[in-house]
This record gives C-alpha cells, structure tokens and sequence, in this order.
C-alpha cells in the first residue's frame, strides 16, 4: 500500500483463531488455474481446501461470464488443430482435456451432438469450432451458458477429488513458522478462522499471499482491465441496417475522433473508430452525456459491443495506460469506473442508436477481471524474452504457445516457486507475468495442474516446494495425464520416455 495512502497504525491484539481445516493442501482463489490445482492436488491424495471469494467457482470463465475470450487460443486464433503446435496436435492432456470434455457434454444441447460431431471432437482434442468451451454450443449465446457450465462441471470435478470447498470467504494472511507458510487465515460469516496446511498455492491472481508472507513480488504497470456486461431487449438485424447506411463519416467528425479516441486497433484498445457511431458520439461528449475513451489518472477506459444472440448483446470493458491494480483505492476505483461506463453506454445506445430503443443493461459480472498485475518474483522468472529465445529447461511442466508469434518456451517449475518463503506454491496470474500472453486459458489449466499435482507430491514426500523431486512430477504429467510438456525427442533427453502407462 502506498505510504501516501497510509493515515497512521493501530495495533491487532494477539487472540486466539480456530483451526477450521487441518488439511494436506489448502488452494486460495478458485479461478481458471487454481480450482484445476484444486482437482489435482485432490486426486493424487492430498486432502485439500479451497477458499474462494464467490459462491461459485471458476474466476474469469465462472463467475466473470468469460469476459470475452475462449479456452484454446488456438481456435480463438483461428489456427489449424493439425498445424505443428503441440498443445494443438495432442491437446491439452489430463485434468484439462477432462474440464473442456464435460463442458462441451454438460450443455442444454448436448445430446444433440451427432456420432459425426463426437468423432471430430475425439480426432481434434476437442478443437472444433462451434464447440469449444466459451462458445456455449450452437445456437446459444455463449457467455452465459458457458460460465454457469463451467461452474457446474468444476464443483462436480471438485466433489468427485474430495475437495473440501470453503466458498463466501475471504483468504487472508499467510500462517508463517520459520519462514514457511504453514497455511492461512479466512475471513468467514463465522468469522476469523485458521486453515493449517502442508503446502498452500496461492491462486489469488495479485499474488496476494505471497505477498502477505513477505515473499519478493513484481509488479505489471499496465494490465489490461476488463468487465463483461449484457444488454437485453437488442434488435440486432435493425442496428446492423444502420451500421451498414452510416460507413462514412465527415471529416470534422473523423478529425475529432483521431484527438479523442484510439487512432489504430489494439489489444488493449479492441473497438477504437466506430464511425457509424462518431456523430452522436461526438455530441454525447460533448454534452457531457457519455465518453466513449474516458480518461482516468494516467489511463482510460473503453468499452466494446458485440451480439450475443436471443435479443441481446454486450462486451467489455478495458483499459489503455498505467494503473497499479494492486493497490485497494485503485481496486476499489477502477471497479466503479468500470460499472459506470456500462451503465452510461447502455443508456447513450437506447437514447441514440437504432436497434436499441428497447434494450437495458441486463446484468454485469461481478468482479472486475484483469490481464496482468502483482506476481511472484519466481525462483527463475519466466519472460518474454525467454518466449523469442525458444528457451527449454530441464524443470518444464508445460510448453507454452503463443499462436500470434508462431514461437513457444518451456515453462520451468522454478516458475511457480516463490523467491525466499518455503511451504508456498503459485498458479495462474499469481506465478505468471503479463506479456507475453503466458496467462491464456489453456496455458493457465496446465500450469493450474502441474502446480496440484507438485503439491500433492510435497505434501506426501515432506518436502518444500523448490526441493521437489522435478522428475517424480514431470513422470507424472507425462505418462499418467498426457500433458503437452515437450516432443518426443526432448523428452528422450530428459529421461521421460519410459513407456507410457
């Protein structure tokens, strides 16, 4: 926190908390890495909590309705399940094959699915378009289906691993004995309560434990911030109409635009011009009715729409520019901002915009989601110079593929291990840096598996986290869950080409 921020101390009487779980393996966060982790440190043996926030488990694909995106960002990116990406030709493996698998089986038309269907399914590793998870099957509006589906497969999955849940609860400080993290506080209905462990994976997305533990942390300057909202009552077919009679814009209008609005399209800014739009957007501006691009400190905030279907439609937000989203003000800031500037887009498009004469802003996810952030400085700090350099590591749990550079790099166990504290493991956005893109879905399900699987091993082995026996848990990943670690003949170097079990 910064010390601007700071108004003065009071000091927490020492007292005594209860001991709720006593347990191999406590998970903190249930997002797309940590409820994975969950699993698998569940079905290796190791008795295990999960602490979440929300009453419903899955981050960013549950409770965050997906806020755009897809699970494989090979299809997302339109590339050839065949092509020569691993990840691609052998899927996901294990534990996350198994999620995508009872998603696409879970859906309200599932049974509709044809022999022919399955088949491809099976063939592609579940690539198929129309398919994948985030899509919510033909003829439904994605998001929405999908995020209730994955909650439901993921509470299924937790329950069948023997998974101990703890939802409605806040993870708080670190237990820390001898410079090891010996488990965790919660902030419950009940109150304070302890939750002793052998190993802990912080999944929080901010590295919040590790943090609290007093473990050396990173910080991104700049992540994208994003939150995904609907709005009902859209007469798409008539809004498109007016797209398709109002492409060209006046020069005025375009002058304004390139002063007031993103002048390219990026990731961090995907819906920039919106030239059907410029003229009652300029007016609305200038009115003081709705900006499109609000500027906010040293960043702004916009906004995109797309159709979902069934009389509806929506996107997200994002941000451009710097904004340190681990500080609680600016949490707390950026949350209302984001919600405001749904409300006031949804109230510009029904006062202003053909099609949406009728529409109201149907619901928003509940929590603000964010590309990037506060993470572990790791035992090896995976980057993205790493990703152009190709560079392998004897320690690889996963290969990571980025589709828009055609490259790819081991990722190291190293990278989950926090500098400095014992009895600790990171997943997901907590353990992983923002840019490149090490913190896509897929990526995210095998680093959420290879960090259950390794504390499920510490726990039964007695052993810290960065004193793992590397090879036990690669073994591990390769023979008994298929992961995507590596090509045969890297694989052979390393010793893990025994036949596959």
């Amino acid at each position: 926190m910064d010390a601007v921020d700071i108004l003065g101390y009071v000091e927490e009487p020492a007292k005594k908390v209860p001991i709720l779980y006593d347990v191999d393996v406590a998970v903190a966060g249930s997002g797309t890495a940590s409820t994975i982790a969950a699993v698998a440190a569940g079905r290796y043996g190791a008795s295990t909590v999960l602490i979440d926030r929300f009453g419903q488990p899955g981050g960013n694909i549950g409770p965050g309705m997906w806020c755009g995106g897809s699970l494989h960002l090979a299809l997302a990116s339109g590339a050839d399940p065949d092509d020569d990406a691993l990840i691609n030709r052998s899927g996901m493996g294990g534990i996350p094959e198994e999620f995508h698998r009872r998603i696409i089986h879970s859906r309200p038309k599932a049974d509709q699915i044809s022999e022919e269907v399955e088949k491809e399914l099976e063939e592609k590793h579940l690539n198929v378009a129309g398919y994948r998870a985030g899509t919510g099957g033909p003829g439904l509006p994605g998001y929405f289906v999908d995020a209730q589906v994955c909650s439901h497969v993921a509470l299924e999955m937790l329950e069948e691993a023997g998974v101990e849940l703890l939802l409605s609860a806040y993870a708080g400080d670190p237990i820390v004995e001898d410079g090891a993290v010996k488990g965790l506080f919660a902030e419950t209905k009940s109150g304070r309560v302890a939750i002793r462990a052998k190993v802990v994976i912080d999944g929080t997305g901010q590295a919040e434990l590790a943090m609290r533990a007093g473990a050396p942390v990173k910080k991104n300057r700049s992540p994208n911030l994003g939150l995904w909202y609907t709005l009902g009552g859209v007469d798409w077919e008539r809004y498109q109409k007016f797209v398709e009679n109002h492409q060209e814009a006046s020069e005025e209008d375009l002058d304004w635009s390139r002063r007031h609005l993103a002048a390219s399209e990026t990731e961090a800014d995907p819906f920039p011009n919106m030239r059907h739009m410029l003229p009652h957007l300029r007016r609305a501006w200038e009115a003081g009715e709705f900006e499109f691009r609000r500027k906010i400190g040293r960043g702004s905030i916009h906004i995109s729409l797309k159709n979902i279907g069934h009389n509806m439609a929506g996107g997200r937000t994002g941000t451009a520019g710097e904004f340190d989203f681990s500080e609680a003000k600016i949490v707390s800031l950026m949350e209302r901002e984001h919600r405001e500037q749904c409300y006031k887009f949804a109230r510009f498009l029904h006062r202003h915009i053909p099609g949406f004469e009728d529409s109201f802003l149907m619901l928003s996810s509940p929590f603000l989601g964010a590309r990037g952030g506060r993470y572990i400085d790791a035992e090896y700090p995976i980057s993205n110079d790493d990703l152009h350099a190709e560079r392998r590591f004897d320690d690889v749990v996963y290969i990571y593929d980025d589709g828009r550079v055609h490259k790819n790099c081991d990722v190291p166990y190293r990278a989950l291990i926090p500098k400095e504290i014992d009895g600790l493991i990171a997943t997901g956005r907590s353990a992983m840096p923002y840019g490149p893109n090490f913190r896509v879905r897929c990526n995210m399900f095998l680093n959420g598996q290879a960090a259950g699987v390794a504390a499920a091993l510490c726990a039964r082995n007695g052993v810290q986290p960065r004193h793992l026996d590397v090879k036990e848990l690669q073994k591990i990943l390769v023979h008994e869950l298929h992961c995507p670690l590596a090509e045969e003949e890297r694989l052979a170097q390393l010793g893990l080409l025994e036949e596959r079990r």
